[in-house]
């Protein structure tokens, strides 16, 4: 495998993290969105492109990156993490990174990526880097959805 898919893949090296990798897939994901400029699109200035942008690009190449990286690793590899930080940018895609809000999508991400409600486990049956990467998609949208119901539930937060 070439070392530049590689390192995609794995999710700069925190793949090879010896005690949960998804983990720190997940925690590279939430770092990186807290760095990404949002450029804001409304008055309020609370939903960014650089975010989105950044969330397209990887996902795009995420998909054949993950399905090469299947070919080392084995089907949905323990070193595979890309996918990971697709799912948790979804779950803070266009809220502002505050800790709060950061703090609470990591552990509603996790929680969905963990658990893989319906139909994460069967579109993860489909294989190659759609399987791999299309479970940690619905992982992210349910936890995106129940991340902003909280958030306008509660009285802290983003």
């Amino acid at each position: 495998m070439r070392f530049a898919l590689r390192v995609y893949a794995t999710g700069l090296w925190t793949g090879f993290f010896p005690i949960a990798p998804g983990t720190a897939g997940s925690l590279l994901a939430v770092a990186l969105y807290g760095a990404v400029p949002a450029l804001p699109l409304g008055s309020d200035g609370h939903f960014g492109l650089g975010p989105v942008l950044f969330l397209l690009v990887v996902a795009a190449i995420g998909v054949p990156a993950s399905g090469a990286a299947e070919k080392e690793f084995g089907e949905d590899g323990g070193p595979i993490v890309i996918d990971e930080v697709v799912g948790q940018w979804i779950t803070l895609a266009g809220l502002v990174p505050t800790p709060f809000v950061l703090i609470l999508g990591f552990l509603l991400f996790r929680l969905f990526d963990i658990f893989k409600p319906f139909p994460a486990r069967r579109l993860e049956r489909l294989g190659g880097g759609v399987g791999v990467m299309l479970d940690d998609v619905v992982a992210g949208v349910y936890a995106a959805i129940v991340l902003r119901l909280l958030l306008h539930w509660l009285p802290v937060g983003g």
